[in-house]
């Protein structure tokens, strides 16, 4: 073999290695065009179903409707470990979590550096100074008293509220359907 000829082997086996590795397939391609497959074939046979209607969308249409609109409730408020509430009271709408914001609790802060630039978040304080906490237990109650009034209950506990009238069995530690201990007059908000 001439000298010409011994030079010119190795550069073609290189061009064609290059060749092979750039438009062959790699074994997660492969694996990914297999679980394509998979999941089509899967797909064909036993289609995701179609639904008309969901109770579980209906129920949270039903929530945010109570919610805003000041449906007369009915709140019963526990500790931990106790079967029977602490305190109860005719209520207005649902219970609110105090973690709970009116305004964004988070601010865009852009970012530049050597490299370019970005964004994050940041915390933001709400309107009257203060940060909203990211979790916590208590719940605000939007409470009626005996003339009708309206009075706020923060509650650490858990928080039953009932869209019915209702009252609290202490024997048998359970709820009942019972007559409203007030009448409640809505107001749109």
């Amino acid at each position: 073999m001439n000298r010409k000829a011994a030079l010119l082997v190795p550069i073609i086996a290189g061009t064609l290695t290059l060749a092979a590795c750039s438009h062959g397939q790699n074994a997660q391609q492969i694996e990914q065009q297999q679980q394509t497959q998979d999941t089509q074939a899967l797909e064909n046979a036993q289609p995701i179903p179609h639904y008309a209607y969901s109770q579980e969308r209906a129920a949270l249409i039903t929530a945010q409707n109570i919610a805003a609109n000041g449906t007369q409730t009915m709140s019963f408020f526990f500790n931990l470990g106790n079967p029977d509430p602490v305190f109860s009271c005719p209520s207005i709408g649902l219970g609110v979590p105090d973690s709970a914001s009116l305004s964004n609790p988070e601010q865009i802060a852009p970012i530049s550096g050597k490299y370019g630039g970005g964004a994050t978040t940041l915390p933001q304080m709400d309107p009257y100074g203060i940060y909203v906490p990211q979790a916590s237990s208590g719940t605000y109650v939007d409470c009626v008293n005996h003339s009708g009034q309206e009075y706020l209950v923060r509650w650490e506990g858990n928080v039953l509220t009932v869209t019915a009238n209702a009252t609290w069995n202490y024997g048998k530690h359970q709820l009942v359907e019972g007559a409203p201990t007030v009448k409640i007059q809505t107001r749109h908000r």
